[in-house]
């Protein structure tokens, strides 16, 4: 194996099949949208590619809708990461008392994980419209006063859609947290519940110190994943009303296919892969920590 890793041609042999693809699949199409990102162009075939320079990025920039759309995501983000991680990693610590049932409760959390998306917007539509099962369950035991246009009215519909994604992502970070959480030593554990470590003192002075790394990766994965969100958000409301729940990803398919203005909808594109370098790197930089040895 050691003779294998230190032959240059093997290794580039192995790493050749993807990144082969990693560069046919990821980095031509982010070339092709920065080169289309300074011409005008309709989509369609004939019709030839006008050069407009940074014209597609300064319209982009002074447009209010785009801003609109990038407070959307700043606070998908962060309502995102107080829910999301959390929850997942109390579920894990949960889960890892191995109570009696515990598979069952595992299976159950991770099942929204596995659903398609659209399947997913499609339940939550149905349940959050006007004369869904929220508002009728409500009306039911009489408190009509909650009774809301979830979708709609400007105060909830982002929250709400958060929310369902939410409620989409907690089994993938608690199964991160939990393989992470059983790879724990038992010694540990056990040295340090006889030092009184117990409770949410083994939460915070055990448990995650010896998980940092599985928390940073749960981190990263929230802040890409959110801000290339596209399927919930277009499902459940399609960016309305009025774009009142639009994110980057929906503005950019509404420029491409709605108004046919597949220059801008380059330019959103590119901004959103800055964003997402941007992001990811201050999401490594502040976690940043000694890892602990055991």
């Amino acid at each position: 194996m050691e003779r294998i890793r230190r032959n240059k041609k093997a290794v580039l042999c192995f790493l050749m099949p993807g990144f082969l693809l990693y560069t046919v699949l990821l980095m031509v199409p982010i070339g092709g949208s920065l080169v289309m990102s300074f011409f005008k162009w309709n989509g369609i075939k004939n019709v030839p590619m006008v050069f407009v320079g940074f014209s597609n990025f300064k319209a982009v920039a002074t447009d209010a809708m785009f801003w609109h759309s990038i407070k959307n995501i700043m606070w998908f983000m962060v309502l995102t990461l107080c829910t999301q991680l959390p929850i997942g990693l109390l579920l894990a610590v949960m889960l890892s008392e191995r109570f009696r049932g515990y598979r069952f409760f595992k299976f159950a959390y991770f099942v929204p994980q596995v659903l398609s998306t659209t399947v997913i917007g499609l339940l939550w539509y149905f349940i959050l419209m006007p004369t869904g099962v929220l508002n009728t369950m409500l009306q039911g035991i009489g408190l009509d006063s909650l009774v809301k246009s979830w979708l709609v009215d400007k105060n909830t519909a982002m929250t709400t859609i958060i929310l369902v994604n939410t409620w989409c992502g907690i089994g993938f970070h608690m199964t991160v947290s939990y393989a992470a959480i059983s790879g724990i030593p038992d010694d540990v554990v056990e040295a340090a519940k006889l030092d009184g470590a117990v409770g949410l003192k083994k939460v915070f002075h055990i448990i995650i110190p010896m998980i940092w790394e599985s928390i940073i990766s749960s981190i990263v994965v929230i802040v890409t994943a959110v801000l290339k969100t596209f399927d919930l958000v277009y499902v459940m409301t399609e960016g309305g009303p009025n774009g009142l729940t639009d994110v980057p990803s929906t503005l950019l398919y509404k420029e491409a296919f709605r108004y046919n203005d597949f220059g801008k909808a380059s330019v959103i594109g590119v901004y959103i892969f800055i964003l997402s370098v941007i992001f990811t790197v201050i999401s490594l930089r502040i976690t940043k920590r000694e890892r602990l040895e055991y």
